[in-house]
This record gives C-alpha cells, structure tokens and sequence, in this order.
C-alpha cells in the first residue's frame, strides 16, 4: 500500500505527539507556496506553538495536582474590593522583574483576605 511522504508526516508527528505542529502543518505549507514564509520561519513558528502547547498544559496539569479549589488570575482580582492594595505595584508583579532584580515580596493579610 503507498503512503504519501505527506501522510508518513502526520503520522510521525502525531507518534511524536506533536499536535499543534500537526494542527498548523497545512496552514504554513500553504504560507510557504504562497511565498508568505520560508522553510526556517516555518519551523520556527510550528516548533515555538508546540512549545508554548506544552508549556501550558504542564502548568494546567500542576495547578490540577496541587488541587487548588479554583485558579485567579491578575485579571480576576477585584481591585474595587480592596482599594488600599496598589494596583499598578500589583500589576507590575506580572512582569517578574522583581527576580531578575533578587527582590523579595512579601505579600500579609489574614487568612480567607480575597
């Protein structure tokens, strides 16, 4: 039975357990015919979304097992509830300077503060 090189590709990336790389092939073959990328950006872009795929579904997956009840994010926190906390300091923690810089944080408040 013949087996295009196309198919032994998928087949290979899905064994590989490549799947965003496998879900965007046809999308990027299609920008390289159409001149819009080359070979190398192609696979830098496929390569980096499988990556970040990865990334974040670890992250997911140790959030789950530390069984935290619910997850918050910056954005779900209600700054109109608590108007003494800083918002832009808060905010500016996103960005993580404050460990490139070797500083501590220290955040206090009593148990069950939201």
């Amino acid at each position: 039975m013949y087996m295009s090189n196309y198919n032994k590709l998928l087949n290979n990336l899905e064994k590989l357990k490549l799947i965003k790389f496998r879900d965007n092939l046809d999308t990027y073959i299609d920008l390289m015919n159409d001149k819009q990328k080359d070979v190398v950006e192609t696979l830098y872009e496929l390569t980096n979304q499988e990556i970040e795929f990865k990334d974040d579904r670890a992250i997911t997956s140790l959030v789950r097992m530390a069984g935290f009840p619910f997850q918050k994010t910056f954005e779900d926190f209600d700054f109109l509830f608590q108007p003494s906390i800083n918002k832009e300091k808060m905010l500016e923690l996103k960005n993580l300077r404050f460990i490139e810089n070797t500083e501590n944080i220290l955040l206090i408040g009593s148990p069950g503060v939201r």
